[in-house]
């Protein structure tokens, strides 16, 4: 388990720590669903902690159904899944971090070309308008968690290829350089994908969440083509619904 830090004042408060730390224990497999994760008397040891932090703690994992209480015995994994809002416009990079997770990449290919008559389409450019394409896997520690297949006009982002996409944000990028996307078209669906799998190192068996997306800025203005494909036994998704 990790250190806490309980002077720091720019530190998540402890309760918020700690669930980070158990939640990156959950999802590295250290606990299995249906596992039993520390109770709070071994937390309040474990961490030098009052018994309503250890509480508060473990409470943030059930509100985020990752654990489930049973009375009088302790938590519970329910599942060894991440859980995604698809009401926001967030990247990978960022809500993981929000997580208190630690999220990488791998670059596979990187290239500025002449985009496919689809990316001229969806992208609203000319034949000539170069585009930066870039191939990922998304990685939460050495875990493969999702590949990502990205496509961007260079004319938006000229210094794109300057960028270590490996360790940083594209979206922070764009916000950098006051291009922050406003809003976005995405098609979500579930898939199979034998390619996908063996990129990754998973079994074939395992389906795949596929996100087509398309990117605009405040503008109206297409900024992003984003096809990516997470892991379905590593993730769950939300949406809201009102009337």
């Amino acid at each position: 388990m990790e250190k806490i830090n309980t002077t720091s004042k720019t530190q998540p408060p402890i309760y918020i720590q700690i669930s980070q730390d158990l939640r990156n224990l959950i999802i590295k497999g250290h606990f299995q669903q249906g596992d039993q994760i520390p109770t709070e008397d071994e937390l309040v040891m474990k961490y030098g902690v009052s018994r309503m932090t250890a509480r508060n703690a473990v409470t943030e994992l059930v509100n985020e159904g990752l654990v489930f209480r049973v009375h009088g015995k302790g938590a519970f994994v329910a599942r060894a899944k991440l859980q995604r809002s698809l009401n926001k416009i967030t990247g990978f990079h960022q809500d993981m971090l929000e997580m208190g997770l630690n999220p990488k990449a791998r670059v596979l290919d990187f290239e500025k070309r002449l985009p496919t008559e689809k990316e001229c389409h969806r992208l609203n450019l000319r034949k000539y308008n170069k585009v930066f394409s870039i191939k990922r896997i998304r990685y939460i520690d050495e875990i493969p968690f999702g590949y990502q297949e990205l496509i961007v006009p260079e004319f938006q982002a000229p210094k794109l290829d300057s960028l270590n996409l490996e360790t940083e944000s594209l979206y922070s990028y764009l916000k950098d350089i006051d291009k922050p996307i406003k809003n976005a078209e995405q098609r979500m669906e579930a898939v199979m994908d034998a390619h996908i799998a063996e990129v990754l190192g998973t079994p074939v068996e395992i389906p795949f969440f596929f996100f087509d997306r398309t990117s605009y800025l405040v503008d109206g203005t297409p900024v992003e083509l984003l096809h990516s494909y997470f892991r379905g036994d590593k993730f769950s998704y939300t949406v809201s619904l009102s009337n």
